[in-house]
């Protein structure tokens, strides 16, 4: 009698823990223009017309062979966005980086530099 109140009771944890599926965290697309720049160099980085959509268009757009490099200029900083063709031949952001918009301006913060691209490019669609 206990024997069968314990495989009763095993039953159904199994039968409760089946009907749970996990959500896989990597389904989550990132909510900031600093955590889409974060992904650079990894397989599912975004691509340049992704990243066009995001900041408008580039001040500066070299294209050379397979790679990329986007840069827009801001008051308070300069956003230069490198690419490399994946092997789709999609552009995929590799590298990312924030300079200082003048020699003695302090290097500022990726979040940040993002951000004032992402309200430009905003600003320039409407």
């Amino acid at each position: 009698m206990l024997a069968a109140a314990m495989l009763a009771g095993c039953a159904t944890a199994t039968t409760t823990s089946s009907n749970v599926s996990p959500t896989p965290a990597a389904t989550a697309a990132p909510s900031t223009p600093g955590a889409l720049l974060a992904q650079a160099g990894r397989p599912d980085a975004p691509t340049l017309a992704a990243l066009t959509r995001t900041f408008g268009r580039p001040d500066l757009e070299r294209r050379e062979g397979a790679g990329a490099i986007l840069t827009y200029r801001l008051d308070s900083c300069a956003l230069v966005l490198v690419f490399a063709a994946d092997a789709r031949n999609e552009f995929r952001l590799s590298e990312a980086s924030a300079q200082p918009a003048a020699p003695e301006m302090q290097a500022p913060q990726l979040e940040d530099c993002a951000a004032a691209a992402e309200a430009r490019g905003q600003a320039g669609a409407s």
